[in-house]
């Protein structure tokens, strides 16, 4: 009677053995899918949205246009005396287009010819500059991630509502 205790304990153990073995590997966690897609250039960005997006700054670098296909929203990331911008555009009127999540310090109304945009910003730090085009009915944004100021703001948004 032991020896067939003891080989059923055996054959127990054995068989947990194995099927801890059998476990599949842990799974990589799931990662959301980025929902931007790479276009090469404002012509194809304007092809899947609509949207017409013209010239940069003078002088701005290393632009990376994208969209948002599906909600009809184009931007393009670039360089421009130093700092990097990312620059939105979508149709109609849209809240919070810039997709920042901060508290600023300082929000103006500003203007520039027949256009009124509001920046707000946090003095070196994040800042935003936004408006809306009544005749193109449209909505732009410009963003920093770092280095804000009044005047940086006032100058690429300036720069960029001729563009819209």
């Amino acid at each position: 009677m032991k020896k067939i205790l003891t080989v059923l304990m055996a054959a127990i153990l054995v068989m947990a053995l194995a099927a801890c073995a059998a476990q599949p590997a842990a799974e990589e966690p799931a990662q959301i899918a980025n929902p931007w897609s790479t276009v090469a250039d404002a012509a194809e960005a304007k092809e899947k949205t609509g949207l017409t997006m013209s010239a940069l700054p003078e002088g701005a670098a290393d632009a990376s246009y994208s969209v948002l296909e599906e909600d009809k929203i184009a931007q393009v990331i670039f360089t421009w005396n130093g700092d990097e911008y990312t620059f939105r555009m979508a149709p109609g009127t849209q809240e919070n287009l810039a997709g920042m999540y901060v508290e600023f310090d300082t929000t103006e109304e500003m203007s520039w010819e027949d256009y009124p945009y509001t920046i707000s910003y946090t003095e070196g730090k994040e800042g935003m500059s936004e408006w809306h085009d009544t005749l193109a009915d449209a909505t732009y944004t410009v963003t920093m991630s770092g280095g804000a100021t009044k005047e940086k703001l006032a100058e690429v948004s300036e720069a960029l509502i001729p563009a819209g």
